[in-house]
């Protein structure tokens, strides 16, 4: 009797732990993913947990912190540009409201006089991606 008990044991409780570890697994929240990129000028980092985008103005050098988030992969969905104004360490943090399980293409980008006009000088400080 003892040995059938055993036998019995040793099939049911491997089953049981394999049932529970799976279920936890499926209950589990989706990995959260940051990136961040920048340059002497200005820096960008974003996290998913909560969305936030948090943008710096690094150095007094006259220029303005732009950022793009774009929708990565090319298919329609969100754009918008954010920016912190010229400033040396002047940053600023956007709580978004980003749609879930997809691609953010964010772009960092410093411009130097009105960003409006033709005349304004943008370069690129760096560009990352990152999941929502």
């Amino acid at each position: 009797m003892k040995a059938v008990f055993k036998r019995r044991a040793a099939a049911v409780i491997p089953a049981m732990v394999t049932a529970v570890l799976a279920g936890s697994l499926a209950a589990a929240p989706a990995a959260q993913a940051s990136g961040s990129k920048g340059c002497a000028g200005g820096y960008a980092k974003y996290t998913s947990k909560g969305d936030f985008l948090y943008v710096k103005d690094r150095k007094a050098d006259g220029r303005t912190v732009f950022v793009n988030l774009e929708n990565a992969g090319g298919r329609p969905g969100f754009w918008d540009t954010f920016h912190v104004t010229r400033g040396a360490g002047k940053s600023f943090t956007w709580d978004l409201d980003l749609p879930e399980r997809r691609k953010v293409k964010i772009i960092v980008s410093l411009v130097k006089g009105d960003p409006t006009s033709s005349h304004s000088k943008w370069s690129t400080c760096g560009t990352f991606t990152s999941a929502t």
